[in-house]
């Protein structure tokens, strides 16, 4: 059909590039505080229709169960020592945010914990993760360049919460999970992964520099 030759023409990759992942994040830039789980959700669904009309695009993708058990204990290893690390730096130089939203609202953090997840990791890592990397790879054809973009579009993408820890935590979470995808290609991995660092940064603290998205969202629909 001429409407999907289009979608797959390279000028439209480009326009949708730029448009995804530069452009949007700056719109939302400007607009927050206005809620943006919805914008990303609008997002994940262009995305899930790209990829499931692309024939090339392998559907095991979206799951691959099978990765999990062969690469959970390393995945684990990796996330128990960087949040060791973590939580050293925030007790010994910010100690007033130690586990802030536990000791302020802690059913609010639970249902952080239990929604975020669903709310907006898996759609995060659809866009980030399995889009990205299946949709520009004809644009970005060296593998360690692709990991890199991916990694500086994720924290760029964290403009919207209006603080550069949020950029910067984010840029190292997203090469970590770029380069994870790169090696299993399981988004259920990624989902696993990406949900522990994120609940890690709630529950330690942290997650006031991203306030903005999932918590804000929670808060405003349960009234927390």
């Amino acid at each position: 059909m001429p409407i999907i030759r289009t979608f797959k023409s390279k000028t439209f990759l480009v326009f949708e590039f730029i448009a995804l992942f530069i452009l949007f994040p700056l719109v939302l830039y400007i607009i927050v505080p206005t809620p943006v789980l919805p914008f990303l959700w609008l997002v994940c669904v262009w995305c899930i229709y790209i990829l499931l009309k692309d024939e090339k695009f392998n559907r095991k993708n979206l799951l691959r169960n099978e990765a999990v058990n062969s690469n959970i204990k390393s995945v684990l290893f990796q996330f128990f020592g960087i949040s060791l690390f973590i939580a050293l730096l925030m007790f010994f130089f910010i100690p007033d945010m130690f586990f802030s939203l536990i000791k302020s609202n802690i059913i609010l953090w639970f249902a952080v914990i239990v929604l975020y997840p669903l709310l907006s990791v898996y759609p995060q890592e659809l866009v980030y993760r399995a889009f990205f990397f299946h949709r520009y790879k004809s644009l970005f054809k060296n593998k360690e360049m692709r990991i890199l973009i991916n990694a500086f579009l994720f924290g760029f993408m964290h403009i919207i919460f209006h603080n550069w820890i949020a950029v910067i935590l984010t840029i190292g979470g997203g090469y970590l999970f770029a380069k994870l995808y790169m090696k299993t290609h399981s988004l259920t991995l990624l989902f696993i992964a990406h949900s522990l660092y994120g609940c890690m940064l709630f529950t330690i603290g942290l997650g006031e520099f991203f306030y903005t998205g999932t918590v804000s969202t929670i808060e405003q629909t349960f009234k927390f």
